[in-house]
């Protein structure tokens, strides 16, 4: 077959023209990035016989000249302007919404400042009354001005201290005045040296000399009565002790529902009079009889609330005792029900009766905080409080309670937890050893001269109440835990002076205290930290307590563990401050 004739020129000739090629695509990018396509169009081949070439340029919107190009390239610089623009938008709001969590934080940390400056973090009308106190340049004035106008005041002032003037006692009664004028209500008309807050302690002394010398230490209780005259079961009565700071005066009155109508002893850290902090008990369920009231005044002695006396407290509350016993328990501690009743049983008299140094644990227990916010929910945590062991131990097996401070092994390690749980209402149970030197238990002891004292030097949080369990230890106290018996742990904020003791050195922070050498020890500026300053001063104490003569020359009637730990590695000294 012989091959077809070549195309002709001819218009006339019967082949067809030749198919055009697909039109070639090819692509660039312009200096602003828009992709361009260049696509020849089916004409371009016949142009490119006819040797011209004409170029019809197609871009990615699918438009087919150089005029639609033109708008879609607009149109991008539009596009991009409102995206520029949203982006703007989109920024300013989440510069808005980063501006408004900032005031958040900033209004929540100030609330949460607060809170913790009435150290319990609660609002009270008690401690609203404090605030305006503490804000007064005296502090009779700003309680007594919703009562009174300002003559009257005065007037009150004056007449009370003509009164102290007139007095004819010395002073040194004028001091024993102090520790027990309040055990009884005064008249409306009459003030007595009780009424106003006590300028001295429990020893006559004054309490800005107290508080300026730490180092004082003391064996015994004095203005008690003696430790040897003989006490029948008939004789043996019950007083409950404890201290407390302004803001928790409202606790008073659920110590006097569970104790029921028996004595209460109460040390109040407060600006207000003893009047009133009594009167305000009363009104919430306490009767006249029971309760004795004394007051230190707070603005003039503690105004940070860092330093707080709590052991100069602690004796004055036990001077006013006239019972054969005292039960000492913090006042953010509760007592059960039927501890009264328990301790009142024949069989306990009759074992407190025959030993005057008998120290009777109270097993003190804590409960959870039955709310997340960070604030002292008393609706919600009142109602759970246990008032027996059958309560109590409901809440241990929900969890929702356990024995005191588990994170604090040595502070109530000692104590039989697990064998109280089934001891006999009533049965004491002697304590073999002493697992810990910082065994802190609430006691129910003998308000007696050879009763040790706590060390008033011992100020705001750390080692004030473990120095004194030290010490009735070293005078031959024999440690027994009752059963049936014991105390709740109210869940309150943490007050002031425990976040003064919380704080540490920046080394503290990355390397645990035993793990630092000498050296770096050496670097820090120890007196500089509340509880480095209760370190050196307890060890004062301790060696001071080393030269007391045990009676009879003999060892303590409750020794150490065999295994108990070396407690010197937590102290915040020197190591050659220990070996001294």
């Amino acid at each position: 077959m012989n091959p077809p004739p070549p195309p002709s020129s001819d218009n006339n000739s019967s082949y067809p023209p030749p198919t055009p090629p697909s039109p070639a695509r090819l692509t660039k990018r312009s200096s602003k990035g828009v992709k361009y396509s260049f696509k020849r169009s089916p004409t371009d081949a016949a142009s490119r016989v006819g040797g011209e070439t004409t170029i019809n340029i197609v871009n990615n919107f699918g438009m087919g000249s150089i005029n639609h190009f033109t708008d879609a390239a607009s149109t991008v610089g539009k596009n991009k302007n409102q995206q520029q623009i949203r982006t703007r938008r989109l920024l300013s709001w989440c510069m808005l919404r980063s501006c408004l969590i900032v005031i958040l934080v900033l209004w929540g940390g100030a609330m949460m400042a607060l809170l913790r400056s009435s150290s319990d973090g609660d609002y009270s009308p008690e401690t609203a009354k404090e605030a305006q106190l503490s804000s007064s340049s005296s502090s009779s004035n700003s309680v007594r001005e919703k009562k009174h106008k300002k003559s009257n005041r005065k007037g009150w002032f004056k007449k009370a201290k003509s009164k102290l003037q007139s007095s004819s006692s010395s002073s040194s009664n004028n001091n024993s005045q102090t520790n027990t004028g309040t055990s009884t209500t005064p008249e409306p008309s009459a003030i007595n040296y009780g009424d106003l807050p006590s300028s001295t302690t429990a020893f006559g002394e004054d309490v800005a000399y107290s508080l300026a010398h730490p180092n004082v230490f003391r064996s015994n209780t004095p203005h008690a009565p003696s430790c040897q005259a003989p006490l029948d079961v008939a004789d043996i009565s019950f007083t409950l002790v404890s201290q407390l700071s302004f803001d928790r005066i409202w606790m008073i009155a659920q110590h006097c529902e569970r104790w029921g109508n028996h004595p209460i002893s109460v040390a109040v850290f407060s600006n207000r009079n003893a009047t009133e902090v009594k009167a305000d008990a009363v009104a919430n369920g306490c009767t006249e009889e029971q309760l004795m009231v004394q007051t230190v005044n707070r603005a003039k002695y503690d105004p940070s609330g860092t330093e707080y006396p709590v052991n100069i407290l602690r004796n004055l509350a036990l001077s006013a005792v006239t019972t054969s016993h005292v039960v000492y328990a913090d006042v953010d501690f509760w007592p059960a029900s039927n501890l009264y009743s328990i301790l009142s049983q024949p069989s306990v008299k009759e074992r407190m009766a025959s030993d005057p140094y008998l120290a009777t644990v109270i097993p003190a227990f804590q409960m959870i905080r039955q709310c997340n916010a960070f604030r002292d929910c008393k609706d919600k945590n009142i109602p759970v409080m246990p008032k027996n062991k059958e309560a109590l131990l409901e809440l241990v097996d929900q969890h929702k309670a356990s024995s005191f401070d588990p994170t604090n092994k040595g502070g109530h390690g000692s104590t039989k937890y697990a064998t109280w749980k089934h001891q006999e209402e009533g049965t004491f149970v002697d304590l073999p050893c002493i697992n810990s030197n910082r065994y802190e238990p609430y006691l129910a002891v003998r308000y007696c001269d050879k009763l040790p004292p706590f060390q008033e030097g011992f100020t705001g949080y750390g080692k004030n109440k473990m120095s004194w369990a030290m010490q009735l230890r070293r005078s031959n106290y024999q440690f027994s835990q009752l059963g049936g018996a014991f105390l709740i742990h109210y869940p309150h904020l943490d007050s002031k002076a425990r976040m003064e003791w919380n704080k540490k050195p920046d080394l503290l922070h990355e390397t645990p205290l035993d793990k630092l050498d000498g050296t770096d020890k050496e670097k820090i500026d120890w007196q500089s930290f509340k509880r480095a300053r209760v370190d050196a001063l307890f060890i004062e104490f301790r060696k001071w307590l080393g030269t007391i003569t045990i009676e009879n020359g003999k060892e303590p009637r409750v020794p150490m563990c065999d295994d108990a730990p070396n407690d010197d590695v937590k102290l915040w000294v020197h190591p050659a401050m220990i070996d001294r």
